[in-house]
């Protein structure tokens, strides 16, 4: 545990030193909430309400969604496909230490600090816009929402890692990554409330593990899921989380077994 502690600690270090890159990225992440809270502010002028949100929750939705796309949606998938790609993979692989854990120390670090800067900007872009966004009232939404996001960053994590892997065998390992990265921001519901979709697309997202990372969290914390649909929802999550660990580790093992075929 001490060495993935030290590798947290030490990408925490790398992270705060790339500064050009680190404002880059949060310039972007400003941009995107600016204009979906402009877009649906506009869209929800003279209504009390959408599609059974109030105006506080959408508002607080698309806040949220800064949050999430900062903790959850953000991962070192093309770092693991340079990796791999380039063969520096073997130098982890030779280490006392499993490469997953490892990456997931590194991939801990910059979510923590793109977290910490996603709490400043929403503080600071509330002030400025007057923004009034919804307070859970019971202490049970913030205990969901906390679970819930911390097995949503579990699971993408796990399957972006998934899609990354491919590297072992394609060296256009990239292009799936780039696709997965886009359709995954749609599916999580990272730019709009999945409500908005035509029942039919809803139901068959439902049956994937993409709400789960970001729509059904805040659905949590806006307290629109019951109790009940909470603790269904954590089990779900739960569930998925299982399945694609056991996935991921027999890809990363039939992967390590070609790439060491193709290096020997």
């Amino acid at each position: 545990m001490r060495k993935y502690l030290a590798a947290y600690g030490i990408a925490l270090q790398n992270v705060l030193q790339r500064r050009s890159s680190l404002i880059m990225d949060r310039v972007g992440g400003v941009a995107v909430l600016a204009s979906l809270y402009y877009f649906w502010l506009a869209l929800m002028n003279g209504h009390k309400g959408f599609f059974g949100y109030s105006r506080a929750q959408m508002i607080s939705y698309v806040l949220a969604i800064n949050v999430l796309r900062s903790f959850v949606l953000t991962g070192r998938g093309w770092e693991l496909v340079g990796d791999i790609s380039g063969g520096r993979i073997s130098s982890y692989l030779v280490r006392p230490m499993s490469y997953g854990g490892y990456s997931l120390s590194l991939d801990l670090a910059q979510k923590t600090v793109y977290l910490g800067s996603a709490i400043i900007e929403i503080a600071i872009f509330s002030a400025l816009v007057r923004a009034r966004f919804y307070v859970p009232r019971h202490w049970a939404a913030w205990l969901g929402f906390a679970a819930a996001t911390a097995m949503s960053s579990l699971l993408f994590f796990i399957m972006e890692f998934m899609v990354s892997a491919l590297a072992f065998w394609t060296s256009e390992s990239g292009g799936p990554l780039f696709c997965f990265e886009l359709f995954i921001q749609f599916a999580a519901g990272a730019f709009f409330p999945l409500d908005v979709l035509p029942k039919a697309i809803r139901h068959i997202l439902d049956l994937s593990p993409f709400p789960y990372l970001v729509f059904f969290p805040i659905n949590i914390y806006l307290e629109r899921a019951r109790p009940g649909e909470t603790l269904r929802v954590l089990a779900i999550q739960g569930a998925w989380l299982a399945l694609m660990l056991f996935l991921a580790s027999r890809l990363w093992r039939r992967g390590l077994r070609s790439y060491a075929a193709e290096g020997g």
